[in-house]
């Protein structure tokens, strides 16, 4: 600063020297004295005008040294404010987008353990075994409708060799009624021959009389015998015709209900299947995407380090104020020293605790070249 004041009297000195050499050498003539006034003149008015230019440089210079400082002050809240709050809503965002996959999780692992549980239950529980059983049970049942179907048939066949018992017993009945003729015949017979031998046929005539009424009840009897019999029989053909019809329409209804059974059976089991892959689908797509999903929770990990940085550097120009102010203090003599990032970016880089900030101050934040070391006003 002394040698600034100093600089103000250069032209007046040299005004002087420049008079005092032209008087001699005019002779000491008036025109030389008017030379050496000129000169002495226009060297005070170059002094005085030096000095006001000084002090209008310094005035400027004092302005824009305060004017940077307002600007580092305002600029630096703002751009420090907006980060803490895109930083808090980073944050926020990030931890509601956590809290909603984990519970995405949570719900897959429901899924896939009640997906489990019911494909893979041991005891009757599951799709599989249930469909395993029920095809038991409807096999069982067509058995015992075969087996019933066949002990109709043969209760057919016993009920059919009764109708070869009952003509026996019809032949067994026209046997009587031919017998008790004949008996008749006989009887007749006898008592014609009684009736011939008179007094002495006397006996032998009640004889074959009784004979003749034992005939022709063996004959009542035998045509009694042969009603019955033909009764039995038709009965027996009567039902043997409606067992036979009976049995027929069971077939026919077993082998209905077996092809049934066997269709539904079949859709179950396609059904079934259907339902197995379905459910071993998605439960690999289940887990593919809890695995997405838990990769996903992972990669969102890096709101922690973006935080990191992003504070470090909310911090760091937090500082430029105070940088500025510090500067503006050391602004003295005829330079100004120029404004240095290293001891900022020192700061900034002490503040690290990953080594991908380290990586990224050593890439992107090397020092510019250097043009002065200070700058000088004249």
């Amino acid at each position: 600063m002394q040698s600034r004041k100093l600089s103000m009297f250069y032209p007046a000195a040299i005004a002087v020297a420049a008079a005092l050499a032209i008087v001699p050498l005019a002779a000491w003539q008036w025109h030389g004295w008017l030379i050496a006034s000129v000169l002495l003149a226009a060297g005070i008015g170059a002094s005085l005008h030096g000095g006001g230019r000084q002090a209008e440089g310094s005035a400027t210079l004092d302005d824009y040294l305060a004017s940077r400082q307002r600007f580092g002050d305002e600029v630096a809240g703002v751009w420090a404010s907006h980060i803490g709050a895109s930083r808090e809503q980073m944050e926020a965002a990030i931890v509601a987008l956590i809290e909603r996959f984990s519970g995405i999780v949570a719900k897959l692992e429901q899924a896939l353990s009640a997906s489990g549980e019911a494909r893979d239950h041991g005891n009757g529980g599951g799709i599989v075994e249930v469909f395993a059983d029920s095809e038991r049970e409807l096999r069982s049942l067509l058995n015992m409708l075969s087996s019933a179907a066949s002990s109709k048939s043969a209760m057919l066949e016993k009920i059919q060799g009764l109708q070869q018992i009952t003509a026996q017993l019809q032949k067994m009945a026209g046997d009587v009624a031919s017998i008790a003729w004949q008996t008749n015949l006989l009887a007749l017979n006898a008592a014609i021959e009684a009736a011939r031998a008179g007094e002495a046929g006397r006996g032998f005539a009640v004889v074959a009389n009784e004979v003749r009424m034992l005939s022709n009840r063996s004959a009542e009897a035998g045509k009694h015998i042969a009603q019955q019999v033909g009764q039995i029989s038709s009965a027996i053909a009567a039902t043997c015709q409606a067992a036979g019809e009976s049995m027929r329409e069971e077939e026919r209804a077993v082998q209905a209900s077996g092809q049934t059974i066997n269709k539904v059976l079949a859709d179950l089991r396609g059904v079934t299947d259907a339902l197995v892959h379905s459910s071993e689908l998605l439960a690999r797509e289940s887990a593919g995407i809890q695995g997405e999903v838990s990769e996903a929770l992972v990669q969102l990990q890096f709101q922690d380090r973006v935080s990191q940085i992003l504070s470090h550097v909310q911090q760091n120009i937090a500082r430029l104020p105070d940088y500025l102010a510090e500067h503006r203090q050391c602004v003295a003599g005829d330079a100004v020293p120029a404004l240095e990032a290293r001891a900022l970016l020192a700061e900034l880089e002490s503040t690290y605790a990953m080594a991908e900030e380290r990586a990224m101050h050593q890439v992107k934040a090397q020092p510019a070249p250097q043009q002065a070391e200070e700058l000088t006003f004249f």
